[in-house]
């Protein structure tokens, strides 16, 4: 281990030392198992100095931008583990298929390589090999454990769904009639594409062993052990609830199966689906982004399941106190706790006073009094 990584890491193991993190995980431990947390419900704020989903760093630059996150962050308590998070590309499993990525400004998606139904048929079978953005994800999570010599776990990198899989080959329009035309196609395709997502969650798995943690969702979460998958499904939010029982939820049941369970995320209003979502056997948690948990309760969700959302910092009381009324199991990430200039830019920890720094700590820690069980 390189001297300036050893440094950081003994910063990070005094600002996150084993009693607190064991703490933590106790509490989200007993949120996945659907028990009272000890003193306090989890909870996390958004990241510092970086988007997870949007930030493509070079392996070394990202080795240096997450121990810094790390130890900017360090200075609040909530219940963040560090963790390494790979990062997010549409295109990561297409590629495994042979799609070329395209690259506009900080979207990674892929070309096209499906143009009818009857190229179903020829499309190669997934695998996993240099200049695909799988395999590098595979080499970036190695080079993460290897430079840090285990100290710091890796999570899994985000992994997109069959739908959405399938819709970046072919266009999401296409798909969507095909499930009519010919419905035999449509399912094939999106088994194949249920078998990519297999091969590479289990080819991260293997690679971390011990050290790998199975969600996306969010990057900055924390699961127990033996958890289950977790899938993107961005295109439930254009889907009716008739269409997503007829032609997904199947596929979704396969791999919570094939899992043990899984977690689902989608952007956007889903709320067509929550319902049916939430009755498929094996579908352990929700993920959304831009829903608020009294919208999913309303939609059909199960107060039994656990709900992982993000939320503005204000609204933590009124977040909290739904929880204790109604039982809820909550993993909640709060926007609004870092702070901005007068612009509205978030302003880099390198930059910030000891006023900024004792904002932060009162802004905490009125959250952590809402959290209070």
């Amino acid at each position: 281990m390189e001297p300036w990584i050893r440094e950081k890491i003994k910063q990070i193991k005094e600002l996150y030392p084993d009693e607190r993190l064991e703490k933590s995980k106790a509490r989200w431990r007993a949120i996945w198992a659907g028990e009272t947390p000890p003193g306090r419900y989890p909870y996390l704020f958004l990241p510092v100095s970086m988007n997870y989903y949007n930030d493509v760093f070079a392996k070394e630059t990202g080795l240096t931008a997450y121990l810094d996150e790390f130890i900017y962050r360090g200075i609040i308590d909530d219940d963040f583990i560090p963790a390494f998070f790979p990062g997010c590309k549409q295109g990561t499993i297409p590629s495994m298929f042979g799609a070329k990525e395209i690259v506009v400004g900080r979207d990674y998606t892929n070309e096209r390589i499906l143009f009818s139904a009857k190229d179903i048929d020829n499309l190669p079978e997934p695998f996993i090999h240099p200049g695909t953005s799988a395999f590098e994800w595979l080499e970036m999570q190695k080079y993460y454990l290897e430079e840090c010599e285990g100290e710091i776990p890796v999570h899994v990198c985000d992994m997109q769904g069959p739908m959405d899989v399938s819709g970046q080959l072919w266009g999401y329009e296409n798909l969507f009639l095909c499930a009519y035309d010919d419905e035999e196609r449509f399912h094939r395709l999106l088994e194949t594409a249920s078998d990519a997502f297999c091969m590479l969650w289990d080819a991260q798995q293997k690679l971390l062993g011990k050290h790998f943690i199975g969600t996306h969702l969010y990057g900055w979460d924390w699961v127990p052990e033996n958890n289950g998958a977790t899938l993107s499904a961005d295109s439930m939010a254009m889907l009716s609830g008739d269409f997503f029982e007829e032609y997904y939820s199947g596929h979704l049941e396969k791999l919570a199966k094939r899992f043990g369970g899984i977690t689902v995320h989608s952007c956007g209003d889903f709320n067509a689906v929550v319902r049916r979502l939430c009755a498929i056997p094996g579908v352990k948690a929700v993920n959304a982004s831009q829903m608020t948990v009294e919208q999913l309760l309303d939609a059909g969700w199960s107060s039994e399941k656990p709900i992982i959302l993000q939320e503005d910092i204000e609204r933590a009381p009124t977040v909290f106190a739904l929880a204790k009324e109604k039982r809820l199991w909550l993993n909640t990430a709060f926007s609004g706790l870092w702070p901005l200039d007068e612009n509205d830019v978030a302003i880099h920890p390198s930059h910030w006073t000891n006023e900024h720094k004792n904002q932060i700590k009162n802004k905490a820690a009125r959250v952590n009094e809402a959290a209070l069980i």
